[in-house]
């Protein structure tokens, strides 16, 4: 085992010697060299190298468009798909425990740079390599800021190819969290990068499943026999998109799909005591919102606070989602790393409601509020909101739309329900959706103070960070910048015909190679 630092090593900079000895307090110090041996627990060889069955899942939306690049969109199909066609430097364990993937090790040289060993024996879908050049495309890019998943990177961050085998990621100025990122960042070909074309032609990877196509509603992948980990279990995997919530646990029960995702109380209560399946609520941290756009009558501070004492967030957690979705007191849900609970609480108050909406419009207010069925219990939910804003004098203008569609155009109403979750499993993930492009596409939203606090969070040290981080927390709660209605836990229902079937902390399903489907 190699470790993150020497303490004893010459030539440390106060700074450098302070941030390495942080990271170790923080559990950072496993920055392991290791041998393919011990890479390939996560992964599970085939019985005979023969992947065999078919495993489908039921989801509530589609892919965000017919265009394969990981990292153009945020939909939970995309990062389905991304998780099984596509490696990463860095993997993830069901644990949410960093484990070696195309990176054999890694270490953290000082807060703006990582070296990394990575692997010469991996080949993309159609047979050619995977280079550390395409791994330094793959990564640049997004330091240039212009893709909807540059937010997870630093602004010009870049790889400096060293061999074969050995590249450096380079921030210009320091990033801890880093490694979330690299455990993220998906590697492309380097060729389809240079030509963006490409990606209307499908998904092409180097991961254990191989891209088929998107018809129908069903995105279809095959097992990649070939894979450097092992040939996955099961021979395909379908994620079909189905709306209708009753013809989705009507599959379920018949049998025309097997793993029934992020569903409701009532999903669950329609298996209970049915030795038939299973459920599990492995989550990314994740938190149902009703998303304000700030370029409409939500720009005003006191309206938003209005609609924060208005709704009785408790009410509809312990009604509409039957208790099952803890409601916290932040801007990042309860499971998020460094929760803590915030003041003010904001408990129901529809007189003080009323009158913070008199004060912002004397003469009134109507808000555009769109619905869909992309969360659970989403209309009802939306209904409890706009009868409880008339009751404070809001007048409430609401449209039910097809998931697609509401997708494609939530960012042109003032307030839609949706959820935010963290891609990889930290609160810089759920925080950087404020800033930036993405802090103005999702809520037309751009506030220096706030981008900031941000970046210090992005930048602090191990032992620095939980306070970082709350501080940035705290400034979008007491501001409301958006409504945070409670956690969403990811409830999935699994027939037990499939063997074996775990989650990461994720959006994405990376453990799905380690299922099997019974005989």
């Amino acid at each position: 085992m190699s470790h993150l630092f020497d303490e004893d090593e010459p030539n440390l900079s106060p700074n450098r010697r302070s941030f390495l000895k942080s990271a170790a307090a923080a559990g950072l110090t496993g920055a392991a060299i290791v041998g393919t041996s011990s890479v390939l627990p996560l992964r599970a060889f085939a019985a005979g190298g023969t992947p065999t069955g078919a495993l489908t899942f039921g989801n509530a939306e589609p892919p965000t468009a017919n265009y394969w690049d990981p990292a153009a969109g945020f939909g939970l199909v995309d990062e389905q798909v991304a998780s099984l066609v596509h490696d990463t430097l860095i993997g993830w364990d069901e644990n949410g425990k960093m484990v070696p993937s195309v990176a054999t090790a890694w270490k953290l040289e000082s807060p703006t740079t990582v070296a990394l060993t990575i692997r010469t024996d991996i080949k993309f879908h159609d047979g050619s390599p995977l280079t550390a050049e395409d791994i330094k495309a793959s990564i640049d890019r997004l330091g240039l800021g212009k893709l909807a998943q540059s937010m997870v990177a630093t602004p010009g961050i870049a790889v400096n190819v060293v061999s074969p085998s050995s590249i450096e990621v380079v921030s210009p100025t320091a990033f801890g969290v880093v490694l979330n990122a690299l455990a993220f960042i998906k590697i492309l070909p380097k060729a389809n990068i240079d030509n963006p074309d490409n990606f209307k032609k499908g998904a092409l990877g180097s991961g254990p499943y191989k891209f088929v196509g998107y018809a129908d509603n069903n995105v279809t992948l095959e097992a990649n026999t070939a894979y450097w980990g092992g040939a996955p279990k099961i021979k395909t995997v379908v994620f079909s998109y189905i709306e209708d919530n009753q013809a989705r646990i009507s599959a379920l029960l018949s049998g025309q799909v097997d793993i029934l995702s992020r569903c409701s109380a009532e999903d669950l209560s329609r298996v209970e005591g049915n030795n038939q399946f299973a459920t599990t609520k492995v989550s990314p941290p994740a938190q149902i919102v009703a998303i304000y756009q700030h370029n409409g009558p939500l720009k005003n501070l006191k309206l938003r606070q209005a609609l924060a004492y208005a709704i009785d967030r408790k009410g509809i957690s312990n009604s509409l989602m039957h208790g099952k979705n803890p409601v916290g007191y932040s801007s990042l849900p309860t499971d998020a790393p460094f929760y803590t609970p915030l003041e003010p609480k904001f408990e129901p108050d529809l007189e003080k409601a009323a009158a913070l909406v008199k004060e912002a419009y004397p003469g009134g207010v109507t808000l555009r509020m769109s619905t869909s069925t992309l969360v659970p219990n989403q209309i009802e939910i939306d209904q409890v909101i706009a009868a409880t804003l008339q009751q404070i004098g809001i007048t409430v203008n609401f449209e039910r739309l097809e998931v697609g569609a509401f997708r494609t155009s939530y960012n042109t109403y003032d307030i839609n329900l949706n959820t935010l979750a963290s891609f990889n499993n930290d609160p810089d993930f759920l925080l950087g959706i404020y800033t930036g492009g993405a802090g103005q596409t999702v809520f037309h939203f751009k506030d220096e103070k706030y981008d900031a606090l941000y970046a210090t969070q992005r930048a602090s040290t191990p032992d620095k960070r939980a306070e970082a981080v709350t501080a940035a927390a705290k400034y979008l709660w007491e501001n409301q910048v958006t409504l945070y209605l409670s956690d969403e836990v990811w409830y999935f229902i699994v027939n037990k015909r499939v063997q074996n079937y775990k989650r990461a902390p994720l959006v994405g399903e990376n453990l799905v190679p380690l299922a099997s489907i019974a005989a």
